[in-house]
């Protein structure tokens, strides 16, 4: 059965495990090579490993004091570090891994290994280093994105409802594949156990769902007027949360597992994107008027677009950054 699993971590099959399983590969000193595959849990820039039962398992002992290994996972292989933890730390961890696994034991039997998942010379993006490579990539990314659906939206301001909306929530997917690229290109060297093609499509789909809101009052805002003052308010309001709380709540889906309080990145989010809106609205709207050339009103768009991922891009970067531990 080890050698199966091992073989379908090793191919593109590796996701069938829904990335809760890694390999890890040692050196014994007497020179022989031992893999396993055991269960694991992201703890920030870490794995947590724990061998149930240890007394009758002998792998863990090889970890007694920090040893070289190399890991298997989401498809990559990286090296690192392995020790036994102790104390208040190997609680910690404990508690980490029983939030994926909720019936692991707590008794001397338990025995929690923390790997190091970073190869040697390259740390992780933290700090002031994290922020600095976040703002110009996700700036760029969300701009790009952005352009498309501006464009859409102008070649189809005038078209039916039956053409705008489906052209709309295509290009609204383009345009959460680019910020979800970006933010991926980025995450990677920051956690790079997070499954980078899960976090394009996720925030694509959201985005999707983001511009289905966002459309609604323009496309059946006559029908919701209509209605008695407080169920409208009330519909308003619950809009205005999907809008704003989607994408964040897309990500938070696999942010969760790599990251203590990631639920802190749905409303990082939210603020990110109502601030870049009215940063886009503020520096826009009092610059367009009625009768403008084409040049001037397209220029004034484009700077506003670039204005708007640049806030976005500055408060998640700092939410991120605060999210992420400094070690």
């Amino acid at each position: 059965m080890n050698r199966l699993v091992l073989r379908l971590l090793g191919s593109a099959g590796h996701r069938v495990l829904g990335g809760k399983v890694c390999a890890l590969r040692y050196r014994t000193a007497g020179g022989a090579t031992v893999e396993l595959p055991v269960q694991y849990v992201h703890d920030g820039d870490r794995l947590v490993v724990v061998a149930g039962g240890a007394s009758g398992k002998r792998w863990w002992r090889h970890f007694r004091t920090a040893a070289p290994v190399e890991v298997l996972v989401d498809g990559n292989r990286v090296t690192g570090s392995g020790a036994v933890l102790g104390g208040a730390e190997r609680d910690a961890a404990l508690d980490a891994y029983r939030r994926a696994f909720p019936h692991v034991t707590t008794d001397a039997q338990v025995v929690a290994i923390t790997i190091g998942r970073f190869p040697a010379g390259r740390p992780p993006l933290r700090g002031a280093a994290l922020f600095r490579t976040w703002l110009p990539i996700v700036t760029l990314a969300e701009f790009l994105g952005f352009a498309v659906p501006a464009g859409v939206g102008a070649l189809t301001a005038d078209g039916p409802a039956a053409l705008v909306v489906p052209a709309l929530l295509a290009v609204g997917a383009v345009e959460g594949a680019a910020l979800g690229w970006g933010q991926a290109a980025v995450l990677r060297r920051a956690l790079p156990g997070l499954p980078r093609s899960r976090w394009v499509a996720a925030t694509s789909a959201a985005a999707v769902v983001a511009y289905l809101v966002g459309l609604a009052p323009s496309t059946w805002g006559a029908a919701i007027t209509s209605w008695h003052p407080v169920p409208m308010v009330a519909t308003a309001a619950v809009l205005g949360c999907v809008l704003l709380g989607s994408i964040g709540t897309a990500q938070w889906l696999l942010l969760r597992h790599h990251l203590p309080r990631a639920g802190r990145w749905i409303a990082a989010t939210a603020a990110a994107w109502l601030l870049g809106l009215a940063v886009f609205l503020g520096f826009t709207m009092p610059l367009w008027h009625p009768g403008q050339a084409l040049a001037t009103a397209v220029l004034i768009g484009i700077a506003g677009g670039l204005l708007m991922a640049a806030t976005t891009a500055a408060v998640t970067g700092f939410a991120l950054r605060r999210l992420l531990p400094q070690r």
